[in-house]
Protein backbone atom coordinates (compact mmCIF):
# COMPACT_ATOMS: atom_id res chain seq x y z
CA UNK A 1 0.00 0.00 0.00
CA UNK A 2 1.48 3.36 -1.02
CA UNK A 3 1.88 6.03 1.59
CA UNK A 4 -0.30 9.13 0.95
CA UNK A 5 1.48 12.35 0.11
CA UNK A 6 1.29 14.86 2.96
CA UNK A 7 -0.44 18.20 2.48
CA UNK A 8 2.78 20.07 3.24
CA UNK A 9 4.57 18.26 0.40
CA UNK A 10 1.70 19.05 -2.00
CA UNK A 11 1.78 22.70 -0.94
CA UNK A 12 5.55 22.85 -1.51
CA UNK A 13 5.07 21.26 -4.93
CA UNK A 14 2.58 23.98 -5.89
CA UNK A 15 4.94 26.72 -4.70
CA UNK A 16 7.84 25.09 -6.55
CA UNK A 17 5.81 24.94 -9.77
CA UNK A 18 5.09 28.67 -9.64
CA UNK A 19 8.71 29.52 -8.85
CA UNK A 20 9.97 27.21 -11.61
CA UNK A 21 7.83 29.02 -14.17
CA UNK A 22 9.19 32.37 -13.05
CA UNK A 23 12.75 31.02 -13.08
CA UNK A 24 12.33 29.61 -16.60
CA UNK A 25 11.22 33.00 -17.92
CA UNK A 26 14.20 34.65 -16.25
CA UNK A 27 16.57 32.10 -17.81
CA UNK A 28 15.14 32.79 -21.28
CA UNK A 29 15.64 36.52 -20.75
CA UNK A 30 19.20 35.91 -19.56
CA UNK A 31 19.95 33.79 -22.63
CA UNK A 32 18.70 36.58 -24.90
CA UNK A 33 20.11 39.66 -23.17
CA UNK A 34 22.63 38.57 -20.51
CA UNK A 35 26.18 39.90 -20.59
CA UNK A 36 27.74 36.80 -18.93
CA UNK A 37 30.68 38.93 -17.80
CA UNK A 38 32.73 36.27 -16.05
CA UNK A 39 32.22 33.76 -18.84
CA UNK A 40 33.34 36.53 -21.20
CA UNK A 41 36.65 36.70 -19.31
CA UNK A 42 37.23 32.94 -19.53
CA UNK A 43 36.12 32.81 -23.17
CA UNK A 44 38.44 35.68 -24.12
CA UNK A 45 41.35 34.10 -22.24
CA UNK A 46 40.77 30.84 -24.13
CA UNK A 47 40.88 32.70 -27.46
CA UNK A 48 44.10 34.48 -26.50
CA UNK A 49 45.58 31.14 -25.40
CA UNK A 50 44.71 29.59 -28.78
CA UNK A 51 46.46 32.43 -30.57
CA UNK A 52 49.56 32.02 -28.40
CA UNK A 53 49.15 35.24 -26.43
CA UNK A 54 49.38 36.04 -22.72
CA UNK A 55 45.93 35.44 -21.19
CA UNK A 56 46.58 36.55 -17.60
CA UNK A 57 46.38 40.20 -16.55
CA UNK A 58 48.29 40.17 -13.22
CA UNK A 59 48.51 43.96 -12.94
CA UNK A 60 44.73 44.39 -12.95
CA UNK A 61 43.61 46.05 -9.73
CA UNK A 62 40.51 44.61 -8.07
CA UNK A 63 39.72 48.06 -6.69
CA UNK A 64 39.82 49.88 -10.06
CA UNK A 65 39.20 47.06 -12.56
CA UNK A 66 41.62 48.70 -14.98
CA UNK A 67 43.06 46.26 -17.54
CA UNK A 68 46.76 46.35 -18.43
CA UNK A 69 47.12 43.42 -20.85
CA UNK A 70 46.87 45.01 -24.30
CA UNK A 71 46.58 41.64 -26.08
CA UNK A 72 43.61 40.70 -23.89
CA UNK A 73 41.89 44.05 -24.47
CA UNK A 74 42.30 43.83 -28.25
CA UNK A 75 40.92 40.30 -28.26
CA UNK A 76 37.95 41.41 -26.14
CA UNK A 77 37.21 44.25 -28.59
CA UNK A 78 37.31 41.83 -31.51
CA UNK A 79 35.18 39.19 -29.79
CA UNK A 80 32.63 41.61 -28.32
CA UNK A 81 33.35 40.64 -24.71
CA UNK A 82 34.10 44.08 -23.28
CA UNK A 83 31.46 45.53 -20.98
CA UNK A 84 30.83 49.00 -19.60
CA UNK A 85 30.25 50.53 -16.17
CA UNK A 86 28.94 53.94 -17.25
CA UNK A 87 31.96 55.41 -19.14
CA UNK A 88 34.44 52.78 -17.90
CA UNK A 89 34.95 49.82 -20.28
CA UNK A 90 36.92 46.70 -19.34
CA UNK A 91 36.90 42.92 -19.13
CA UNK A 92 36.96 40.84 -15.96
CA UNK A 93 40.26 39.16 -15.15
CA UNK A 94 40.92 35.48 -15.79
CA UNK A 95 42.08 34.36 -12.33
CA UNK A 96 41.83 30.56 -12.48
CA UNK A 97 44.65 27.97 -12.64
CA UNK A 98 46.12 27.34 -16.12
CA UNK A 99 44.24 24.03 -16.49
CA UNK A 100 40.93 25.94 -16.54
CA UNK A 101 41.76 27.72 -19.80
CA UNK A 102 42.12 24.30 -21.46
CA UNK A 103 38.67 23.26 -20.27
CA UNK A 104 37.09 26.30 -21.91
CA UNK A 105 39.02 26.22 -25.19
CA UNK A 106 36.30 24.17 -27.00
CA UNK A 107 33.88 27.09 -26.54
CA UNK A 108 36.07 29.19 -28.85
CA UNK A 109 34.66 27.20 -31.79
CA UNK A 110 31.50 29.33 -31.34
CA UNK A 111 31.00 33.08 -31.42
CA UNK A 112 30.51 34.67 -28.00
CA UNK A 113 26.73 34.75 -27.68
CA UNK A 114 26.07 31.11 -28.72
CA UNK A 115 28.99 30.03 -26.50
CA UNK A 116 27.54 31.96 -23.54
CA UNK A 117 24.08 30.43 -24.04
CA UNK A 118 25.63 26.97 -24.25
CA UNK A 119 27.53 27.61 -21.02
CA UNK A 120 24.32 28.83 -19.37
CA UNK A 121 22.54 25.61 -20.40
CA UNK A 122 25.44 23.52 -19.10
CA UNK A 123 25.43 25.49 -15.84
CA UNK A 124 21.76 24.63 -15.34
CA UNK A 125 22.70 21.02 -15.96
CA UNK A 126 25.45 21.27 -13.34
CA UNK A 127 22.89 22.67 -10.90
CA UNK A 128 20.63 19.67 -11.57
CA UNK A 129 23.54 17.27 -11.04
CA UNK A 130 24.41 18.96 -7.73
CA UNK A 131 20.78 18.72 -6.59
CA UNK A 132 20.54 15.05 -7.54
CA UNK A 133 23.80 14.24 -5.73
CA UNK A 134 22.67 16.03 -2.57
CA UNK A 135 19.28 14.30 -2.76
CA UNK A 136 21.08 10.95 -2.70
CA UNK A 137 23.85 11.77 -0.25
CA UNK A 138 21.93 13.50 2.54
CA UNK A 139 19.44 11.82 1.62
CA UNK A 140 16.61 14.31 1.22
CA UNK A 141 13.00 13.58 2.08
CA UNK A 142 10.35 14.96 -0.32
CA UNK A 143 9.62 17.93 1.96
CA UNK A 144 13.29 18.87 2.41
CA UNK A 145 14.05 18.34 -1.28
CA UNK A 146 11.16 20.52 -2.43
CA UNK A 147 12.08 23.18 0.14
CA UNK A 148 15.71 23.23 -1.08
CA UNK A 149 14.59 23.49 -4.72
CA UNK A 150 12.21 26.34 -3.84
CA UNK A 151 14.98 28.23 -2.04
CA UNK A 152 17.32 27.68 -5.00
CA UNK A 153 14.90 29.23 -7.49
CA UNK A 154 14.82 32.55 -5.59
CA UNK A 155 18.39 32.43 -4.29
CA UNK A 156 20.31 35.60 -5.16
CA UNK A 157 23.75 33.90 -5.28
CA UNK A 158 22.42 31.43 -7.87
CA UNK A 159 20.91 34.23 -9.95
CA UNK A 160 24.19 36.14 -9.73
CA UNK A 161 26.33 33.13 -10.65
CA UNK A 162 24.17 32.30 -13.67
CA UNK A 163 24.00 35.94 -14.74
CA UNK A 164 27.78 36.29 -14.70
CA UNK A 165 28.36 32.89 -16.31
CA UNK A 166 30.49 31.84 -13.34
CA UNK A 167 32.33 28.52 -13.05
CA UNK A 168 30.91 27.92 -9.56
CA UNK A 169 28.05 25.64 -10.59
CA UNK A 170 30.51 23.28 -12.27
CA UNK A 171 32.56 23.19 -9.06
CA UNK A 172 29.36 22.69 -7.03
CA UNK A 173 28.36 19.74 -9.22
CA UNK A 174 31.81 18.14 -8.81
CA UNK A 175 31.67 18.72 -5.04
CA UNK A 176 28.17 17.22 -4.91
CA UNK A 177 29.41 14.20 -6.86
CA UNK A 178 32.29 13.93 -4.37
CA UNK A 179 29.85 13.90 -1.43
CA UNK A 180 27.51 11.37 -3.06
CA UNK A 181 30.37 9.07 -4.05
CA UNK A 182 31.81 9.14 -0.53
CA UNK A 183 28.40 8.37 0.93
CA UNK A 184 27.86 5.40 -1.38
CA UNK A 185 31.37 3.97 -0.93
CA UNK A 186 32.94 4.90 -4.27
CA UNK A 187 36.35 6.34 -3.31
CA UNK A 188 37.75 6.52 -6.84
CA UNK A 189 34.82 8.57 -8.13
CA UNK A 190 34.95 10.79 -5.03
CA UNK A 191 38.67 11.45 -5.47
CA UNK A 192 38.46 12.13 -9.20
CA UNK A 193 35.56 14.56 -8.72
CA UNK A 194 37.21 16.62 -5.98
CA UNK A 195 40.63 16.44 -7.69
CA UNK A 196 39.16 17.86 -10.88
CA UNK A 197 37.40 20.58 -8.88
CA UNK A 198 40.70 21.50 -7.21
CA UNK A 199 42.47 21.65 -10.59
CA UNK A 200 39.83 24.06 -11.91
CA UNK A 201 39.70 26.16 -8.74
CA UNK A 202 42.09 25.80 -5.81
CA UNK A 203 39.67 26.02 -2.87
CA UNK A 204 38.22 22.47 -3.06
CA UNK A 205 41.70 21.14 -2.21
CA UNK A 206 40.58 21.57 1.42
CA UNK A 207 38.43 18.47 0.97
CA UNK A 208 41.46 16.45 -0.16
CA UNK A 209 43.05 17.35 3.18
CA UNK A 210 39.81 16.27 4.83
CA UNK A 211 40.08 12.86 3.15
CA UNK A 212 43.55 12.45 4.61
CA UNK A 213 42.25 13.50 8.04
CA UNK A 214 39.56 10.83 7.83
CA UNK A 215 42.10 8.31 6.48
CA UNK A 216 40.09 7.77 3.32
CA UNK A 217 43.36 6.95 1.61
CA UNK A 218 41.99 5.63 -1.69
CA UNK A 219 39.81 8.66 -2.26
CA UNK A 220 42.67 10.93 -1.13
CA UNK A 221 45.12 9.28 -3.55
CA UNK A 222 42.67 9.62 -6.44
CA UNK A 223 42.10 13.28 -5.51
CA UNK A 224 45.79 14.14 -5.31
CA UNK A 225 46.55 12.16 -8.46
CA UNK A 226 43.76 13.81 -10.47
CA UNK A 227 44.66 17.35 -9.36
CA UNK A 228 48.35 16.76 -10.07
CA UNK A 229 47.70 15.11 -13.43
CA UNK A 230 45.52 18.02 -14.60
CA UNK A 231 48.09 20.55 -13.42
CA UNK A 232 51.01 18.72 -15.05
CA UNK A 233 49.10 18.27 -18.32
CA UNK A 234 48.46 22.01 -18.41
CA UNK A 235 52.12 23.06 -17.99
CA UNK A 236 53.42 22.02 -21.44
CA UNK A 237 50.18 23.10 -23.14
CA UNK A 238 49.83 26.61 -21.70
CA UNK A 239 53.55 27.12 -21.19
CA UNK A 240 55.88 27.46 -18.25
CA UNK A 241 55.68 31.27 -18.29
CA UNK A 242 51.92 31.28 -17.78
CA UNK A 243 52.22 28.67 -15.03
CA UNK A 244 54.82 30.73 -13.16
CA UNK A 245 52.81 33.90 -13.71
CA UNK A 246 49.76 32.28 -12.12
CA UNK A 247 51.69 30.88 -9.14
CA UNK A 248 53.72 34.02 -8.38
CA UNK A 249 51.45 36.91 -9.41
CA UNK A 250 47.83 35.98 -10.08
CA UNK A 251 47.16 33.57 -7.22
CA UNK A 252 48.85 35.75 -4.55
CA UNK A 253 46.91 38.77 -5.80
CA UNK A 254 43.59 36.96 -5.39
CA UNK A 255 44.65 35.51 -2.05
CA UNK A 256 44.81 39.07 -0.70
CA UNK A 257 41.45 40.13 0.70
CA UNK A 258 39.95 43.10 -1.15
CA UNK A 259 38.32 45.92 0.77
CA UNK A 260 34.68 46.55 -0.04
CA UNK A 261 31.17 45.50 0.96
CA UNK A 262 31.15 42.85 -1.76
CA UNK A 263 33.62 40.71 0.21
CA UNK A 264 31.49 38.35 2.31
CA UNK A 265 34.37 36.53 4.04
CA UNK A 266 35.31 36.94 7.70
CA UNK A 267 38.33 38.97 6.66
CA UNK A 268 36.08 41.18 4.56
CA UNK A 269 33.68 41.65 7.48
CA UNK A 270 36.50 42.63 9.85
CA UNK A 271 38.00 45.02 7.30
CA UNK A 272 34.73 46.70 6.36
CA UNK A 273 33.30 46.92 9.87
CA UNK A 274 36.56 47.90 11.54
CA UNK A 275 37.38 50.62 9.02
CA UNK A 276 33.76 51.77 8.96
CA UNK A 277 33.80 52.41 12.69
CA UNK A 278 37.46 53.38 13.14
CA UNK A 279 38.91 54.69 9.90
CA UNK A 280 41.98 56.14 11.64
CA UNK A 281 43.29 52.57 11.77
CA UNK A 282 44.81 51.59 8.39
CA UNK A 283 42.75 49.14 6.37
CA UNK A 284 45.82 46.88 6.04
CA UNK A 285 45.83 46.41 9.82
CA UNK A 286 42.15 45.45 9.75
CA UNK A 287 42.99 43.03 6.93
CA UNK A 288 45.70 41.41 9.07
CA UNK A 289 43.31 41.09 12.01
CA UNK A 290 40.72 39.50 9.73
CA UNK A 291 43.25 37.00 8.42
CA UNK A 292 44.22 36.01 11.97
CA UNK A 293 40.54 35.51 12.83
CA UNK A 294 40.05 33.39 9.68
CA UNK A 295 43.04 31.17 10.47
CA UNK A 296 41.69 30.77 13.99
CA UNK A 297 38.32 29.65 12.61
CA UNK A 298 40.03 27.08 10.38
CA UNK A 299 42.03 25.71 13.31
CA UNK A 300 38.85 25.53 15.40
CA UNK A 301 37.05 23.71 12.57
CA UNK A 302 39.73 21.02 12.36
CA UNK A 303 39.69 20.68 16.14
CA UNK A 304 35.95 20.06 15.91
CA UNK A 305 36.65 17.08 13.64
CA UNK A 306 38.84 15.29 16.19
CA UNK A 307 39.83 12.54 16.52
CA UNK A 308 41.39 11.58 13.19
CA UNK A 309 40.32 8.39 11.51
CA UNK A 310 37.36 6.88 9.69
CA UNK A 311 33.79 7.79 10.57
CA UNK A 312 30.37 6.74 9.28
CA UNK A 313 29.32 8.03 5.86
CA UNK A 314 26.40 10.03 7.30
CA UNK A 315 28.79 11.86 9.59
CA UNK A 316 31.12 12.63 6.66
CA UNK A 317 28.22 14.33 4.86
CA UNK A 318 27.56 16.50 7.95
CA UNK A 319 31.26 17.32 8.29
CA UNK A 320 31.55 18.33 4.63
CA UNK A 321 28.52 20.59 5.09
CA UNK A 322 30.29 22.20 8.07
CA UNK A 323 33.60 22.58 6.22
CA UNK A 324 31.83 24.06 3.17
CA UNK A 325 30.54 26.87 5.36
CA UNK A 326 33.87 27.37 7.15
CA UNK A 327 35.66 27.54 3.79
CA UNK A 328 33.37 30.35 2.63
CA UNK A 329 34.05 32.26 5.84
CA UNK A 330 37.82 31.69 5.91
CA UNK A 331 38.61 32.26 2.21
CA UNK A 332 40.05 35.81 1.87
CA UNK A 333 37.67 36.80 -0.94
CA UNK A 334 34.17 35.35 -0.82
CA UNK A 335 31.76 37.12 -3.15
CA UNK A 336 28.06 36.61 -3.66
CA UNK A 337 28.36 34.07 -6.48
CA UNK A 338 30.50 31.79 -4.29
CA UNK A 339 27.56 31.43 -1.91
CA UNK A 340 25.93 28.81 -4.14
CA UNK A 341 28.07 26.38 -2.12
CA UNK A 342 25.73 27.00 0.82
CA UNK A 343 23.33 24.59 -0.91
CA UNK A 344 25.38 21.80 0.72
CA UNK A 345 24.82 22.87 4.36
CA UNK A 346 21.28 24.03 3.54
CA UNK A 347 20.43 20.57 2.18
CA UNK A 348 21.70 18.85 5.34
CA UNK A 349 19.98 21.30 7.67
CA UNK A 350 16.66 21.28 5.81
CA UNK A 351 16.57 17.50 6.08
CA UNK A 352 17.17 17.72 9.83
CA UNK A 353 14.45 20.37 10.11
CA UNK A 354 11.80 18.86 7.80
CA UNK A 355 12.68 15.17 7.48
CA UNK A 356 11.27 12.19 9.41
CA UNK A 357 13.24 13.10 12.56
CA UNK A 358 11.91 16.63 12.42
CA UNK A 359 13.82 19.14 14.56
CA UNK A 360 11.36 22.02 14.53
CA UNK A 361 13.69 24.34 16.47
CA UNK A 362 16.00 24.43 13.43
CA UNK A 363 13.38 25.83 11.06
CA UNK A 364 13.53 29.56 12.02
CA UNK A 365 17.35 29.50 12.09
CA UNK A 366 17.67 27.83 8.69
CA UNK A 367 15.06 30.23 7.30
CA UNK A 368 16.97 33.21 8.71
CA UNK A 369 20.25 32.02 7.17
CA UNK A 370 18.60 31.43 3.78
CA UNK A 371 16.99 34.87 3.93
CA UNK A 372 20.20 36.69 4.85
CA UNK A 373 22.32 34.87 2.27
CA UNK A 374 19.89 34.49 -0.60
CA UNK A 375 16.77 36.56 -0.11
CA UNK A 376 18.00 40.10 0.48
CA UNK A 377 19.17 41.96 -2.58
CA UNK A 378 22.19 44.13 -3.25
CA UNK A 379 21.19 47.17 -1.21
CA UNK A 380 23.52 45.83 1.50
CA UNK A 381 26.49 46.81 -0.71
CA UNK A 382 25.43 50.45 -1.18
CA UNK A 383 28.24 52.98 -0.59
CA UNK A 384 26.07 54.91 1.90
CA UNK A 385 26.43 52.06 4.39
CA UNK A 386 30.23 51.87 4.11
CA UNK A 387 30.90 54.06 7.15
CA UNK A 388 29.54 54.41 10.68
CA UNK A 389 27.02 52.09 12.39
CA UNK A 390 25.23 51.50 9.07
CA UNK A 391 28.24 49.43 7.96
CA UNK A 392 26.85 46.60 10.08
CA UNK A 393 24.18 46.15 7.38
CA UNK A 394 26.93 45.37 4.88
CA UNK A 395 27.73 42.06 6.55
CA UNK A 396 24.29 40.44 6.38
CA UNK A 397 25.39 37.61 4.11
CA UNK A 398 28.38 36.92 6.36
CA UNK A 399 25.97 36.78 9.31
CA UNK A 400 23.98 34.19 7.39
CA UNK A 401 27.15 32.15 6.87
CA UNK A 402 27.86 32.38 10.59
CA UNK A 403 24.40 31.01 11.37
CA UNK A 404 25.00 28.08 9.00
CA UNK A 405 28.44 27.49 10.55
CA UNK A 406 26.97 27.30 14.06
CA UNK A 407 24.10 25.03 12.98
CA UNK A 408 26.37 22.61 11.11
CA UNK A 409 28.88 22.69 13.98
CA UNK A 410 26.06 21.50 16.23
CA UNK A 411 25.59 18.56 13.86
CA UNK A 412 29.27 17.71 14.07
CA UNK A 413 29.53 18.31 17.80
CA UNK A 414 26.11 17.94 19.46
CA UNK A 415 25.67 19.59 22.84
CA UNK A 416 27.34 17.53 25.53
CA UNK A 417 29.40 15.38 23.14
CA UNK A 418 33.18 15.11 23.30
CA UNK A 419 33.86 12.84 20.33
CA UNK A 420 32.26 11.96 17.00
CA UNK A 421 29.43 9.44 17.20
Amino acid sequence: MTRPVSRSVLALAVVLTVLAGQFAVHMLQLARKGEHRDFAAVYTAAHVFRSGGEFYDPKLSRETGLNHNAVLIEAAKRLGTLHAHDDFVHIHAFSYPPFTVLAFTPFTALSFHPAAVLWQALSLGFLAVAGWCLWRAVPLSPAAGLALASVALVFEPLENSLGLGQINLLILALTGLFVAALHTGRPAMAGIAIGLAAALRVHPALFILYLAWRREWRACAWGVGTAMACTLIAIPLVGWDATVQYATLVAPNYARAFAGLGNQSLTGLVMNTGFGFLNVVPVDLWRSIGQVVSVGVLVFAWAALRPMGPVASDRMVAEIAFLSTVLLLATPNTTINHLVFTFIPLAVLLERALGPDRQVALIPWVAAAALLIGGINDYYAHPLIAMGPAVLLGGIKTYGLMVLAVLTFRLVRPVGSSAPP
